[in-house]
């Protein structure tokens, strides 16, 4: 298991910057965001050049979140412009290097909607988005994200069981989405999804909003910082499976100035370390 913050943390710098900032905090990965491969996939900047330079400082990008909301919506009934620009998205991430590449299986409200609704359409882009792949080691992992039905794995461990491709096929682990839900324990999504599991966005929130468990409060918030996420059970299950992939912090204080994030990125290492680290 590797510790990493996902690069929307650095997101005030570019993609050049923000390596140096991971490698100062003492983090040689990262899953990286649109907002630092946005410039690949327009071409604004050269993807292969972008490689080397990583390369050359021994650092990784071994995860990465595809796009969303409407440019990479798949919950649609015509998705042939979201399956597009998701194909180019993986383009850049095989460039890339990136192995799990975290995906968005609905949009805001559609999350809602019976799963039957929904379920053939999920799974014939998943098709073929993962056709797309099939000669590379890269898998998309399907994000827990429904506060309705991804009280656990079982919803998501149904799709990816649907796919033609099981090669490259998993699921990621949100644990703030997870919190949220009525139902959700950490500990039992770890074992549930088992080996499907390859990849994580790790974070904190108060699960609840107005006193109501499974309504929005998405607040990204840092382990062990007032949230209320049993982080106990986290910990026990990456450990029981040996999880053995990305292990992301995915915060959401947007608007801290660099200077502070660069004293709490090392912080989150001293974290991971204390606590996490297996």
């Amino acid at each position: 298991m590797k510790p990493s913050i996902s690069s929307e943390y650095f997101g005030m710098v570019d993609a050049y910057q923000m390596v140096k900032e991971n490698i100062d905090a003492g983090f040689y990965q990262t899953e990286i965001n649109e907002c630092h491969y946005k410039q690949f996939m327009d071409k604004s900047q050269d993807v292969k050049e972008f490689r080397k330079y990583i390369d050359d400082l021994g650092f990784s990008v071994p995860q990465g979140h595809l796009i969303f909301m409407n440019r990479g919506d798949i919950t649609s009934r015509d998705n042939t412009y979201a399956i597009d620009n998701l194909k180019r998205n993986l383009d850049v991430f095989y460039e890339l290097g990136v192995k799990s590449a975290v995906l968005h299986y609905s949009n805001y409200g559609t999350d809602w909607d019976p799963i039957e609704q929904w379920f053939d359409v999920r799974i014939d882009a998943l098709n073929k988005l993962t056709n797309h792949i099939k000669d590379t080691d890269m898998v998309i992992c399907i994000e827990n994200l429904s506060r309705v039905w991804d009280y656990d794995a079982g919803h998501l461990l149904k799709m990816c069981k649907a796919v033609d491709n099981q090669k490259n096929i998993g699921i990621c682990l949100d644990t703030g989405h997870l919190n949220i839900s009525k139902f959700g324990n950490q500990y039992d999504f770890i074992m549930q999804a088992g080996d499907y599991l390859k990849a994580m966005h790790v974070h904190d929130n108060k699960g609840e909003h107005d006193g109501m468990i499974g309504l929005p409060c998405d607040n990204h918030m840092m382990p062990f910082d007032g949230g209320n996420v049993k982080w106990v059970d986290v910990k026990r299950g990456v450990k029981e499976l040996n999880y053995q992939h990305l292990f992301s912090f995915e915060l959401g204080n947007h608007n801290t100035p660099l200077e502070m994030k660069r004293i709490q990125a090392k912080y989150l290492l001293e974290i991971y370390k204390a606590y996490f680290e297996f």
